[in-house]
Order: C-alpha cells, then sequence, then structure tokens
C-alpha cells in the first residue's frame, strides 16, 4: 500500500479501532448504542477517506429520523471521550483524522458553535447574589474533591430560564430564534475536578452556563476554561469566564470539556437549557 493510500485510509481506521474499543467498553443492556456501532463499523469501509468527508458522510448515517441522529450524536460523544479520554485529541496519524471526523460529524447533525455573551444588564448584583444564595440551599455541602455536582433548579433559577431577556439575548447571540427547554441545574465544579470532552445530553441542545462563582488558583493563573473543538479551527478555544459572565454554548453539536481545576479552585456555574424555535 502507498503512503497516500494510507492517509487516505487512515481516518476509517482511526474510527474503526475507536468503535472496537467503545463497544467493548459499554455494557450489555446499551443495545441500542451498541447496534448502532456495530452498523457503522460494518459500513466505514465505503466511507469516503478525506476528514471532512468523513465526518459528513457519519452524519449522513442517521438520515432524516430524529431519534437516530439524536442516537447516533450519543455515540459522537462516546468516541470523541474514547479518542481524548484526558482532553488530549490526536492531532496526526488515523486518530487525528478520526477526531476531526467526529468534530465535522457533531456539528453536521445539531449544528456547533460558542458564543459569549459577557455581563449583560440584566445580571445585576442583586440577581446574582440570590443565585448564589439558592445554590447553596439546593446543592451539597462543598465537596473537597470528587466530580461535578449538579442540583436542580429552585425558584429563583427556574424563573432565570424562562427570562425573555434571557431568551432574546440567546437568540442575538446564535441567530436564530429559541425557546426554552424548562431544564435547568446549578453546577457545583469541586477543587481538582474535570468535566471531559463530551458532547451534552438531549436535554441540553443548546445550553447557556452563567459563572456564579470561581474561586482562582492561588498563585494568580487563569483557572479552569471552557475548551471547545469547532469544525476548521487550527486547534481549541478556550474561554474563561468570569462570575456574572454568560455564554451560550450548542453543547449539541459542539464536542467541548472544562479543564480540570486545580486543588485550590473551585466553581459554581448554571445549566440552561435552550431548544431552537
Amino acid at each position: 500500500m502507498s503512503r497516500m493510500s494510507e492517509k487516505r485510509t487512515s481516518g476509517r481506521d482511526g474510527l474503526t479501532a475507536a468503535l472496537a474499543e467503545a463497544r467493548a467498553s459499554l455494557p450489555a443492556e446499551a443495545v441500542l448504542t451498541l447496534a448502532l456501532m456495530r452498523e457503522l463499523s460494518e459500513r466505514l469501509e465505503d466511507a469516503p477517506p478525506g476528514r471532512t468527508e468523513l465526518g459528513a458522510w457519519l452524519a449522513a448515517t442517521a438520515g432524516e429520523d430524529a431519534e437516530r441522529r439524536a442516537s447516533l450524536a450519543d455515540v459522537v460523544g462516546v468516541l470523541a471521550n474514547r479518542l481524548a479520554p484526558e482532553d488530549e485529541p490526536p492531532a496526526v496519524g488515523a486518530g487525528g483524522d478520526a477526531w476531526l471526523a467526529l468534530v465535522t460529524a457533531a456539528d453536521r447533525l445539531y449544528g456547533g458553535g460558542v458564543h459569549p455573551l459577557g455581563r449583560p444588564a440584566f445580571v445585576g448584583e442583586r440577581l446574582l447574589e440570590l443565585l448564589r444564595a439558592e445554590a447553596r440551599e439546593v446543592l451539597p455541602a462543598p465537596s473537597e474533591d470528587g466530580p461535578r455536582v449538579v442540583a436542580p433548579a429552585g425558584r429563583v433559577l427556574a424563573r432565570v430560564a424562562v427570562s425573555g431577556k434571557l431568551r432574546q439575548a440567546v437568540a442575538e447571540a446564535v441567530g436564530f430564534p429559541v425557546v426554552p427547554t424548562y431544564e435547568a441545574s446549578y453546577l457545583y465544579d469541586p477543587p481538582g475536578s474535570h468535566v471531559r470532552t463530551h458532547l451534552d445530553t438531549r436535554e441540553y441542545e443548546l445550553v447557556v452556563h452563567l459563572i456564579l462563582e470561581h474561586e482562582l488558583p492561588a498563585d494568580g493563573s487563569g483557572g479552569s476554561a471552557l475548551v471547545v473543538h469547532s469544525p476548521g479551527a487550527s486547534g481549541p478555544t478556550r474561554l474563561r469566564l468570569a462570575p456574572g459572565e454568560l455564554v451560550a454554548l450548542r453543547g449539541r453539536g459542539t464536542i467541548h470539556s472544562w479543564a480540570a481545576l486545580r486543588f485550590d479552585e473551585h466553581r459554581t456555574l448554571t445549566a440552561i437549557g435552550f431548544a431552537p424555535a
């Protein structure tokens, strides 16, 4: 096989290997996901070799069926996590081509993008104080380690989640009308925690994060950032958000992570769900 031929098939080889590893790690109860992975493995031999073309082919295998598209996005998220277990995706070779195909596929399935909103006028100190107080009420006692902690919205966050001002700000940022999904939660990231490479769940096709508190490392460094991967970009986008600032993320179509926090750093934020109108 020539060097050119090896290069042309490397993306398919990378996806084949990632699918095999993922299938071996999933529980037998994940029947539908395993079946879709098996189908993709069998069809990859006929897929186009180019990175972008391979990603477009992968997205197209879902067709127009909404449930199949959702299931395929779940598979893409699993594969992305397999290829970048420590949030460092492969840059070259079979793994690098497969990674770029996954980034393209996610974007084709649900549309990707990240849109910093800054601190809008309607996010005043009084609102932040109320949200912080409610977060302390509903979240478990702060942990010194462990994974991200999630708690459901209380009355204050529930009102913010359906706010007309927030809805308008998000629509202007993403460029299309949106509607609230009535899904909202508080998130707490303990010291040393790490939200690894993933796609968001079906309830958060478009998610708005509002940073409530972020205790930065004592050495003065910038601390943990939102890390976003986009088609055609030379590398990931890293966004550091201050308390009071918002970001709208098309989380179902954008492979992303939150960088690991230092052991003298912690953060509280919200997740508010929206969907295209």
